[in-house]
Protein backbone atom coordinates (compact mmCIF):
# COMPACT_ATOMS: atom_id res chain seq x y z
CA UNK A 1 0.00 0.00 0.00
CA UNK A 2 2.69 2.42 0.81
CA UNK A 3 4.76 1.21 -2.24
CA UNK A 4 1.31 2.27 -4.57
CA UNK A 5 1.09 5.64 -2.71
CA UNK A 6 4.36 6.75 -3.50
CA UNK A 7 4.20 5.64 -6.97
CA UNK A 8 1.06 7.23 -7.51
CA UNK A 9 1.49 10.92 -5.62
CA UNK A 10 4.96 11.71 -7.80
CA UNK A 11 2.77 10.19 -11.19
CA UNK A 12 -0.30 12.09 -10.31
CA UNK A 13 2.22 15.27 -10.08
CA UNK A 14 4.09 14.98 -13.07
CA UNK A 15 0.61 14.67 -14.96
CA UNK A 16 -0.88 17.86 -13.17
CA UNK A 17 2.69 19.58 -14.23
CA UNK A 18 2.51 18.68 -18.07
CA UNK A 19 -1.13 19.21 -18.87
CA UNK A 20 0.06 22.94 -17.35
CA UNK A 21 2.34 23.37 -20.25
CA UNK A 22 0.71 25.36 -23.13
CA UNK A 23 3.27 22.79 -25.44
CA UNK A 24 1.87 19.97 -23.73
CA UNK A 25 -1.90 20.78 -23.75
CA UNK A 26 -1.22 21.75 -27.66
CA UNK A 27 0.09 18.31 -28.63
CA UNK A 28 -2.28 16.51 -26.97
CA UNK A 29 -5.32 18.38 -28.40
CA UNK A 30 -6.67 19.66 -25.21
CA UNK A 31 -6.44 23.82 -26.29
CA UNK A 32 -9.74 25.03 -28.01
CA UNK A 33 -8.56 26.24 -31.48
CA UNK A 34 -11.10 29.21 -32.87
CA UNK A 35 -11.47 29.76 -36.44
CA UNK A 36 -9.00 32.22 -38.13
CA UNK A 37 -11.90 34.65 -39.33
CA UNK A 38 -9.51 35.39 -42.29
CA UNK A 39 -9.48 32.65 -43.90
CA UNK A 40 -13.21 32.39 -43.82
CA UNK A 41 -13.33 34.21 -47.13
CA UNK A 42 -10.67 34.62 -50.01
CA UNK A 43 -9.84 37.95 -52.09
CA UNK A 44 -8.68 37.48 -55.74
CA UNK A 45 -4.85 38.42 -56.22
CA UNK A 46 -4.74 42.08 -57.37
CA UNK A 47 -3.72 42.64 -61.07
CA UNK A 48 -1.84 44.98 -62.79
CA UNK A 49 -3.48 46.31 -66.14
CA UNK A 50 -1.43 46.17 -69.81
CA UNK A 51 -1.98 49.69 -69.80
CA UNK A 52 -2.33 52.43 -66.75
CA UNK A 53 -4.00 54.68 -69.10
CA UNK A 54 -6.88 52.52 -69.81
CA UNK A 55 -7.74 51.89 -66.80
CA UNK A 56 -11.75 51.92 -66.65
CA UNK A 57 -13.58 54.71 -64.55
CA UNK A 58 -14.39 53.52 -60.82
CA UNK A 59 -18.29 52.62 -60.63
CA UNK A 60 -19.29 52.99 -56.48
CA UNK A 61 -21.31 50.86 -55.09
CA UNK A 62 -20.40 48.09 -57.79
CA UNK A 63 -18.56 44.51 -57.50
CA UNK A 64 -15.47 43.74 -58.23
CA UNK A 65 -15.26 42.36 -61.51
CA UNK A 66 -12.19 39.45 -60.57
CA UNK A 67 -14.23 38.12 -57.48
CA UNK A 68 -17.02 36.18 -57.21
CA UNK A 69 -20.02 36.61 -55.06
CA UNK A 70 -20.62 34.65 -51.51
CA UNK A 71 -23.32 32.80 -52.85
CA UNK A 72 -21.39 32.26 -56.18
CA UNK A 73 -18.76 30.65 -54.17
CA UNK A 74 -20.59 28.89 -51.81
CA UNK A 75 -22.79 26.84 -54.71
CA UNK A 76 -18.89 26.04 -56.34
CA UNK A 77 -17.39 25.00 -53.11
CA UNK A 78 -20.74 22.76 -52.47
CA UNK A 79 -22.43 22.02 -56.20
CA UNK A 80 -19.35 22.01 -58.19
CA UNK A 81 -21.47 24.44 -60.34
CA UNK A 82 -18.78 26.71 -62.28
CA UNK A 83 -19.26 30.09 -61.31
CA UNK A 84 -20.28 32.46 -64.17
CA UNK A 85 -21.98 35.44 -62.57
CA UNK A 86 -21.01 37.57 -60.02
CA UNK A 87 -24.25 38.78 -58.81
CA UNK A 88 -27.14 36.06 -58.13
CA UNK A 89 -30.14 38.19 -57.24
CA UNK A 90 -33.92 36.60 -57.37
CA UNK A 91 -36.49 38.51 -59.09
CA UNK A 92 -38.06 38.44 -55.38
CA UNK A 93 -35.25 40.47 -53.82
CA UNK A 94 -34.73 43.04 -56.68
CA UNK A 95 -38.09 43.75 -55.96
CA UNK A 96 -38.37 43.78 -52.43
CA UNK A 97 -34.94 45.86 -53.25
CA UNK A 98 -36.64 48.86 -55.43
CA UNK A 99 -40.24 48.76 -53.21
CA UNK A 100 -38.05 49.44 -49.89
CA UNK A 101 -36.07 52.54 -51.97
CA UNK A 102 -32.77 51.12 -51.91
CA UNK A 103 -32.09 51.32 -55.48
CA UNK A 104 -32.36 54.89 -55.86
CA UNK A 105 -29.11 56.64 -54.57
CA UNK A 106 -29.37 60.18 -52.68
CA UNK A 107 -26.41 62.48 -54.20
CA UNK A 108 -26.40 64.51 -51.33
CA UNK A 109 -26.46 61.55 -48.32
CA UNK A 110 -23.26 63.08 -46.94
CA UNK A 111 -24.90 66.54 -46.29
CA UNK A 112 -28.02 64.56 -44.70
CA UNK A 113 -25.82 62.33 -42.56
CA UNK A 114 -23.50 65.79 -41.37
CA UNK A 115 -27.05 67.62 -40.37
CA UNK A 116 -28.17 64.63 -38.08
CA UNK A 117 -25.16 63.84 -36.70
CA UNK A 118 -25.09 67.53 -35.47
CA UNK A 119 -29.11 67.58 -34.72
CA UNK A 120 -27.92 63.92 -32.49
CA UNK A 121 -25.19 65.79 -30.42
CA UNK A 122 -27.43 68.38 -29.32
CA UNK A 123 -29.89 65.90 -27.82
CA UNK A 124 -28.53 64.79 -24.66
CA UNK A 125 -31.90 62.90 -23.75
CA UNK A 126 -31.22 58.81 -22.09
CA UNK A 127 -31.25 56.67 -24.83
CA UNK A 128 -34.55 55.05 -23.65
CA UNK A 129 -36.30 57.96 -24.13
CA UNK A 130 -35.12 58.58 -27.66
CA UNK A 131 -36.12 55.60 -28.43
CA UNK A 132 -39.40 55.61 -27.20
CA UNK A 133 -39.99 59.29 -28.57
CA UNK A 134 -40.38 60.94 -25.11
CA UNK A 135 -39.20 64.59 -24.91
CA UNK A 136 -37.95 66.53 -22.31
CA UNK A 137 -40.69 69.60 -22.79
CA UNK A 138 -39.07 73.02 -20.64
CA UNK A 139 -42.35 73.81 -18.62
CA UNK A 140 -41.77 69.97 -16.90
CA UNK A 141 -41.61 70.53 -13.33
CA UNK A 142 -38.22 68.70 -11.64
CA UNK A 143 -39.46 65.62 -9.62
CA UNK A 144 -40.97 65.76 -6.51
CA UNK A 145 -41.27 64.08 -3.04
CA UNK A 146 -44.75 62.71 -2.19
CA UNK A 147 -46.16 63.42 0.89
CA UNK A 148 -47.33 59.73 1.56
CA UNK A 149 -49.66 60.53 5.02
CA UNK A 150 -51.05 63.86 3.02
CA UNK A 151 -51.81 61.74 -0.06
CA UNK A 152 -53.53 58.91 1.92
CA UNK A 153 -55.97 61.65 3.99
CA UNK A 154 -56.40 62.98 0.02
CA UNK A 155 -57.65 60.05 -0.73
CA UNK A 156 -60.22 59.00 2.14
CA UNK A 157 -61.39 62.11 1.72
CA UNK A 158 -62.36 61.54 -1.84
CA UNK A 159 -63.68 58.63 -1.38
CA UNK A 160 -66.11 59.51 1.61
CA UNK A 161 -67.37 62.63 -0.57
CA UNK A 162 -67.46 59.90 -3.32
CA UNK A 163 -65.28 62.07 -6.14
CA UNK A 164 -62.76 59.76 -7.92
CA UNK A 165 -58.72 59.90 -6.67
CA UNK A 166 -57.44 61.96 -9.22
CA UNK A 167 -59.68 64.97 -7.87
CA UNK A 168 -57.96 67.25 -6.03
CA UNK A 169 -53.98 68.50 -5.90
CA UNK A 170 -51.43 65.86 -4.73
CA UNK A 171 -49.34 66.70 -1.76
CA UNK A 172 -45.92 67.03 -1.93
CA UNK A 173 -42.81 68.09 0.10
CA UNK A 174 -41.52 71.27 -0.55
CA UNK A 175 -37.68 71.58 -0.73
Amino acid sequence: MKYRLSLVLPLAASVLTMTACSGVKDQLGLNRRSPDEFAVMTRAPLEMPPSMTSLPAPQPGMPRPQEMSPIVSAQTAILGQSATSTDLESRAESSLLQKAGATQNNPNIRALVNKESAEGAEDNRPVAKKLLGLVNKPEDDPATVLDAPGELQRLKTNQQAGQPVTQGETPSYDD
